[in-house]
């Protein structure tokens, strides 16, 4: 995670998700899609590194934010995975309505979500705004 940290100029993940508008959101935006314009790149094994940082700084905030734990999830082989023979993803429990819920989310969905965002140029921004909803839900209070 620290050097995707440093990387994208920051010193640690914040104490609450980065507001909508915030020059982080922006900058990581633009590095992201610089990254990972698509999942081959991501895939590619000359990127392996940064990608695996990438995944470990979105962990850290899906743990801060939404109080995710990582879990092993099924193994289906290496084009559905980062990592040979395991398949890390996220779990955090939201209340949807009153209805207790778990969420789940392996880190190649999550990437692949960012990947196809980028195109865009808001590779972040999609996982920042989800991280804010998440944070509300659990907390209560919503971060604008």
């Amino acid at each position: 995670m620290k050097k995707f940290l440093e990387r994208a100029g920051l010193r640690a993940v914040p104490a609450m998700p980065w507001p909508a508008d915030s020059p982080d959101v922006k900058r990581l935006d633009v590095l992201v899609a610089e990254l990972f314009p698509d999942m081959a790149t991501a895939m590619n094994s000359e990127n392996a590194d940064i990608a695996d940082a990438f995944i470990c700084f979105l962990g850290e905030c899906y743990i801060k934010f939404a109080r995710a734990q990582w879990f092993d999830y099924e193994w289906r082989g290496r084009e559905h995975s980062f990592y040979d023979h395991v398949n890390p993803a996220l779990r955090w429990r939201f209340d949807d309505g009153g209805n207790d819920a778990d969420e789940e989310v392996t880190a190649w969905s999550l990437m692949e979500s960012v990947a196809m965002s980028s195109k865009y140029e808001e590779g972040f921004s999609s996982v920042a705004y989800d991280l804010r909803n998440d944070y509300a839900r659990r907390t209560g209070h919503t971060v604008t």
